[in-house]
């Protein structure tokens, strides 16, 4: 902000702040429940992948569904391990902008409330 910004550029800088984060906040809960489907649908390949094994695993379309079991665990551990250290690098700014306005509130609730005495 400008030293000659009005309280009510201020605010809109306030508000448009805010807004970013909520918006931030949004898409990280998307990707966290992608994250949680992509996690069970894990869990389910492993079973069938497990179950797979205990059959007649000599048989060729056994060996190629296993293949595409494997493959598919392999991308969704990329999903599951990347997904929430991207979404974390794009929060840490609106993350830092709420601490710093939300510290700066609480500095100056507590300087009207011992100057108010």
């Amino acid at each position: 902000m400008t030293q000659n910004a009005t309280p009510v550029d201020e605010m809109m800088e306030f508000d448009r702040e805010i807004a970013e984060l909520e918006q931030a906040i949004s898409a990280l809960k998307h990707r966290q429940a992608d994250t949680q489907l992509a996690a069970r649908e894990q869990v389910v390949l492993v079973r069938q992948r497990n179950e797979l094994k205990q059959k007649n695993s000599n048989r060729a379309e056994v060996k190629q569904e296993l293949e595409l079991i494997r493959s598919r665990l392999d991308e969704l551990d990329v999903i599951l391990e990347s997904r929430l250290l991207n979404e974390w690098k794009l929060m840490w700014e609106p993350f830092w902008q709420a601490v710093r306005f939300g510290g700066l509130g609480i500095a100056i609730g507590w300087f009207i409330a011992s100057w108010g005495r």
